[in-house]
């Protein structure tokens, strides 16, 4: 379950809606949650939510405000069933939760991606 796929997602889920209308971790700690995420299988949804919840408790105080905002975003919207498409046509997520997991996905990507080696 890669941080990239699920930015890919959930700017995916974003698309119909445009047409038409830390504090301690050390970056070590973030690393290994971060992939750990990478080792989820789709289908495991439960451990996805426990793992982003994990993640957002570890993120470096020196990783800034953006990365924790983003990974706490991520961890409080992650879709209960792990299906973004789903939470899009349902109206769990509208246009600026779909958009901003995006982002965050994006931003915690771009970290983990410059400081863990992924």
């Amino acid at each position: 379950m890669r941080i990239r796929k699920l930015a890919l997602v959930a700017a995916a889920t974003a698309l119909p809606f445009s047409l038409t209308a830390c504090g301690g971790a050390g970056v070590e700690d973030f690393c290994e949650q971060y992939e750990a995420i990478d080792q989820i299988e789709d289908e495991d949804v439960d451990q996805a939510k426990d793992a982003f919840d994990e993640l957002a408790d570890n993120v470096p105080d020196d990783a800034g405000d953006d990365v924790k905002e983003a990974a706490t975003f991520m961890a409080d919207n992650f879709p209960e069933d792990g299906d973004f498409e789903q939470a899009v046509e349902s109206g769990d997520f509208d246009q600026e939760t779909a958009e901003k997991f995006a982002t965050s996905a994006e931003t915690v990507q771009g970290y983990g991606e410059e400081n863990c080696g992924s």
